[in-house]
This record gives structure tokens, C-alpha cells and sequence, in this order.
């Protein structure tokens, strides 16, 4: 029984490790008074850490929203990941730390974490953009997203406002997630001007080892993408679609970021962001520790899409003056068309 204490102490000590020190930590109270129980919740990033400003930031940003319910009872705290190594090793940190659920955040982490959740089962297991094995285990819930549908807004909203008819795509790995972006943000351009031409490169495409978290990379291809004539860059890849925008305003070009409005979360980027594809990820994660919260969990997959107002796009901040009432209208007729189903993006699976 010492022994196993020891190995608890250590564990605990680790974690506390992570938290003050430079390779991850993240923490908060809870701020209900007179629980007669906090939640503790644990959140695991991908590579492209909370800096993405975006999906790993946006996830992160459910655990607060949920930490700041002062009827949740709620205490959070992540660790980000340096590489795919670090999945396990931080999950389990968590599990030998006594939390009641971990957010595994991203689908690289989808394998890691049902095996964690295998290993640790009274702890529940949030995965973000990553369906569990079918049947899924009973402390596991995967959360999707509609990003076609998204990227379809974007895409139509895009070619209407280019001026060259020429627009561009920057995306992270190749895996399912941004797969549907890329495919929606292409569709969705062509549904509204059919004659226009649009570029797309993926991250997978470079062997790169810093997966999302390539800005330079994402640069260099949004400028590539710009001598080529296009006039608006759609960056999809965390960091590395991050650098895309920067390719955008350099070039004096518009750009479109992607998973939150960026607009508010990258305030670098305001004066070339026509718009972001977004998903509602903390509005999602919260949802799930709600769940956890009042005994509601339920294992399986949730799908946000449009029909429930889990994905869209942003408001045009500065270039709602640049797209004319008609376009916009379009626009709104498209998310309509999503929301009911008789608008299909051509990602359907």
C-alpha cells in the first residue's frame, strides 16, 4: 500500500510539474461556493497546443466557461503536448491525478484515448473530433462537427467576394476533420460561381514534423497561392493555417480563418478576416461537462452540425461594408439550405 502511495504522490507531483512549467499547465477554481463536490477536469491539447488561437484554444475555452458556471462546481487544468508521444503520458497523468473526466482534444489523440479510457474507466473520456470504436465504451463520448458545412459557408462567402475569382485553402494533416473543411470550403465556392478556381494544398503534403504547428509553412504556400492570383486565403490547420493569414496580410489580400471567429481570437489578423468558418467547440465541451456534472453522460458520438447551430461562419467585422446586400443574402439562403438538409455540401458520407 506504500508503495502504490508513492506512485500516487509521484504522479500528482508530475502533474503539478506540467502546470507551472513551460511544456504545459493551465489551472482555475471553481466559482461555486458550497459544493459539496468540485469536478475535476482535465484537458489533454494536440501538438498545435493553446497558441492556435483557434481549435485547441476554443476547446480549452469550454473547460473555462464551464469552470466559471457557478453551478457546475467545476476546477479545470491542461497539459499541452510537445508530440504524439505525449498523449498517453498526459492522459495518464490526469487518470493517476484523481479527475473525473479528461477532454482529449483533436483526432491524432483518438486512439490514445480509448486506450486510456480502458485503462482508467471510472474517469470519462470528452473526445474532440474523434468518434470512439463502435460499441463505444461506456466512459467515452466523441464530439464531431459538420466542417463541410462550415467550410461551405466559407467557401461560398469567399468566391463572392473575390474580385480575381481566384481563392485558396492552407490546411493542416490530412485527416478527417480538415478533410471536410477542404472539401466544403471547395464545393462551396463552386455552388455560388461555378467558373472559379480554387487551390488547396494540405500540410501531409511536405512530410512536415510539426504537424498544425507550421506557420512558416503555412506562409510560404499562402504566398505561393497569391502570385498565383488569389485573392483570398483560407487557412485551416491551427498554427499552420495561422500562417496563411499572415500570408494575407502581407499580400493585402483577404483571408478566412477558421474553427472560432478569429477575428476575436487572433486580433493580428483583423484587417484581412472576411470571415471564419467556425465549429462552437467550447459550447460543445462545456455541454459534455455538463453532462458529466449532473450524471447525464452518455457514451457514443454527438454530431454538431447546422441543424443545431454547431457550425457556421463568423460575422464579416470590417468587410461587412466590401460584400453587397444581395451576397449576403445569398449567404444567409445557404445556411438555411444547410440547416433544413436541401442544401448537401458533396462530403456526405
Amino acid at each position: 500500500m506504500r508503495a502504490v502511495g508513492r506512485i500516487a504522490a509521484l504522479a500528482a507531483a508530475v502533474l503539478v510539474a506540467f502546470a507551472c512549467g513551460s511544456g504545459g499547465g493551465g489551472t482555475g477554481s471553481s466559482t461555486a461556493t458550497g459544493c459539496s463536490k468540485t469536478y475535476k477536469i482535465g484537458l489533454v491539447t494536440d501538438v498545435g497546443k493553446l497558441s492556435d488561437k483557434s481549435f485547441n484554444a476554443n476547446s480549452w475555452q469550454g473547460v473555462l466557461d464551464a469552470q466559471k458556471d457557478a453551478s457546475l462546481c467545476v476546477a479545470g487544468k491542461y497539459i499541452e503536448s510537445n508530440s504524439k508521444e505525449d498523449y498517453q503520458k498526459n492522459l495518464r497523468l490526469f487518470g493517476d491525478g484523481g479527475y473525473d473526466a479528461v477532454v482529449a482534444v483533436g483526432f491524432n489523440l483518438g486512439a490514445d484515448a480509448q486506450t486510456f479510457a480502458k485503462a482508467y474507466p471510472n474517469v470519462k473520456v470528452i473526445m474532440v473530433d474523434s468518434a470512439p470504436d463502435t460499441p463505444a465504451p461506456s466512459n467515452v463520448v466523441g464530439l464531431l462537427f459538420r466542417e463541410d458545412q462550415a467550410g461551405f459557408l466559407a467557401g461560398a462567402v469567399s468566391a463572392l467576394y473575390s474580385k480575381s475569382g481566384t481563392i485558396a485553402g492552407v490546411y493542416g494533416l490530412d485527416i478527417p476533420p480538415v478533410h471536410r473543411y477542404r472539401v466544403g470550403f471547395e464545393n462551396g465556392a463552386k455552388y455560388v460561381r461555378p467558373s472559379a478556381t480554387v487551390f488547396g494544398v494540405y500540410q501531409t503534403a511536405c512530410n512536415c514534423p510539426k504537424d498544425f504547428n507550421d506557420p512558416d509553412w503555412g506562409k510560404a504556400r499562402g504566398l505561393e497561392f497569391t502570385d498565383r492570383g488569389a485573392d483570398v486565403l483560407f487557412g485551416a490547420g491551427g498554427n499552420t493555417g495561422n500562417g496563411a493569414l499572415l500570408a494575407a496580410l502581407q499580400k493585402n489580400v483577404a483571408c478566412v480563418g477558421v474553427d472560432v471567429d478569429q477575428y476575436v481570437s487572433y486580433p493580428e489578423a483583423d484587417p484581412c478576416l472576411l470571415t471564419s468558418a467556425e465549429k462552437h467547440l467550447s459550447l460543445a465541451v462545456k455541454s459534455a461537462i455538463t453532462d458529466v456534472v449532473k450524471g447525464q453522460f452518455k457514451s457514443g458520438v454527438q454530431t454538431f452540425d447546422a441543424s443545431v447551430d454547431g457550425v457556421g461562419v463568423s460575422s464579416y467585422h470590417t468587410y461587412d461594408s466590401k460584400l453587397t446586400a444581395d451576397q449576403k443574402a445569398k449567404i444567409d439562403t445557404i445556411a438555411a439550405g444547410l440547416k433544413s438538409g436541401s442544401i448537401k455540401t458533396g462530403a456526405e458520407s
